[in-house]
């Protein structure tokens, strides 16, 4: 069942991905981004964040970054809700970051929980303030407002970890895993069962699991339901289309089963996103 919690909560999204302010109590359920997932707490009760095994700690003195197709959840609070700045950030746009530092593209954030900085700190306020009280009305000077951040988090978490690691995000595919990709990307709307893609590519239920999380870095449902996902956030933000339509066209039959899906994913549901997101440059990206 769906809860009915009114959930406060501003939308930008761009070719940069999506920034987000909101303010929940509520759990999401495990999943994974293809691009990096930033989360600043703004105010509030603290919150706990899940990846794995490990339990992440998100307070005021605290950033969780999670590298992409890295699986998380948010656990539900128990001491009140949490405002969170949340960014997912397309991988190409890092890059762009990381080149004008002088650093090489595709690095990843060596932790996914690090201690917050005055800098980062000043800049996710600056970028939160003008997603939330529309203090900034130049789309260009609130992009720079994201630049800033990006490169206030780039340097503290990622510039004085490269010449130690050398870490980056750059995966070896197989070639049954890649046709198991472009299925997915064609019939996600129609929900396929992992089994049934499993045997398509030639491999066992259980070797098809451990190559797609070896080469993918996330399990095949992760993968599915962004997709999915990513198909909702886009035709919510470019389109007047009707809730019961889009959720028939996206595979999700009934009304109530989209708007289930969508808010155990974004603590808030389709029409309340829909109403709250403002496009500020180039197509979406969820």
């Amino acid at each position: 069942m769906v809860a009915h919690e009114q959930t406060p909560i501003w939308i930008v999204t761009g070719d940069f991905g999506r920034a987000t302010v909101n303010i929940t109590g509520r759990a999401l359920v495990e999943h994974a981004h293809q691009q990096f997932n930033m989360l600043f707490m703004l105010g509030g009760a603290d919150t706990n964040f899940r990846s794995g095994s490990e339990t992440l700690a998100l307070d005021e003195g605290s950033v969780l970054l999670f590298n992409p197709w890295v699986p998380h959840l948010k656990l539900a609070n128990e001491a009140g809700p949490t405002i969170i700045l949340s960014l997912i950030i397309e991988q190409a746009w890092i890059d762009r970051v990381l080149e004008a530092q002088g650093l090489r593209a595709g690095l990843i954030f060596p932790r996914p929980r690090e201690q917050m900085t005055e800098s980062v700190r000043v800049q996710a306020e600056r970028l939160a303030a003008s997603i939330s009280r529309d203090l900034v009305e130049n789309t260009a000077d609130r992009e720079a407002l994201l630049i800033d951040l990006i490169d206030a988090v780039t340097r503290a978490y990622i510039a004085p970890e490269v010449e130690r690691t050398g870490t980056t995000s750059v995966r070896p595919i197989d070639f049954r895993i890649r046709k198991a990709l472009n299925f997915i990307h064609d019939h996600a709307v129609e929900n396929p069962r992992i089994d049934e893609i499993a045997k398509m590519v030639g491999l066992s239920r259980s070797h098809f699991f451990e190559q797609f999380r070896r080469c993918v870095g996330a399990s095949p449902q992760h993968y599915i339901d962004h997709i999915r996902m990513r198909a909702a956030t886009r035709c919510l933000s470019t389109s007047d289309e009707p809730l019961v339509e889009l959720a028939d066209r996206l595979g999700f039959g009934a009304h109530s089963n989209f708007t289930r899906f969508f808010a155990q994913h974004m603590a808030v549901s389709p029409s309340e996103f829909r109403r709250q997101t403002h496009q500020v440059d180039g197509d979406p990206s969820p």
